[in-house]
């Protein structure tokens, strides 16, 4: 991929030709690791994302077959702010999200999610400081109080490792089943 005359390797966003999408995640920056391996979400936080997904009942997998593959046999979608690699830590820049953030409503008016997961409560804050000059609260869970910004429902993600207890992480994954339960 070429960004600002830089090319780099990156991983593809998983979008349907055609269709909406029940679901599409967006997520912050593909992690080298995760290039390498030619699949989204390879390191350790990202397989206990996966697995998460999984235990929810919103991701099945054949056996042998990366998460990723299965997305959008399941109208599931995923792209991330940034397609530069970056490693575990390293936040995409200012420049970047606001860069990113067309790509991303476009894709939101183009496939029209039913619910929008974002992997990592900066990325919700950041696109909504950089997109919509807007610094509200969000929580782990939905939030409903941003559905009318982005025409679905919107759902922060409980990543292991950020400031969310097990509690709330529970209580936020039992939300996000209960919303998918009732799209099927």
């Amino acid at each position: 991929m070429q960004v600002n005359g830089e090319c780099f390797e990156t991983l593809a966003d998983i979008l349907p030709d055609s269709g909406n999408l029940d679901i599409l995640i967006i997520a912050k920056v593909p992690t080298q690791k995760s290039v390498e391996a030619g699949h989204y979400f390879q390191g350790h936080q990202g397989k206990i994302f996966w697995k998460r997904l999984k235990q929810a009942g919103i991701l099945t997998t054949k056996p042998g077959e990366f998460e990723d593959e299965a997305l959008l046999r399941q109208r599931i979608g995923l792209m991330d702010i940034v397609k530069k690699p970056k490693d575990y830590g390293n936040e995409p820049l200012a420049k970047e999200y606001r860069e990113g953030i067309d790509r991303i409503m476009r894709a939101v008016f183009t496939y029209q999610p039913r619910i929008l997961i974002f992997v990592y409560k900066k990325v919700l804050d950041q696109l909504l400081q950089k997109g919509f000059r807007d610094s509200v609260k969000t929580n782990y869970g939905l939030n409903d109080h941003l559905d009318h910004l982005f025409r679905a429902k919107v759902f922060l993600f409980p990543m292991p490792g950020t400031h969310c207890t097990k509690g709330v992480a529970k209580k936020a994954m039992n939300q996000l089943f209960a919303e998918y339960s009732g799209l099927r």
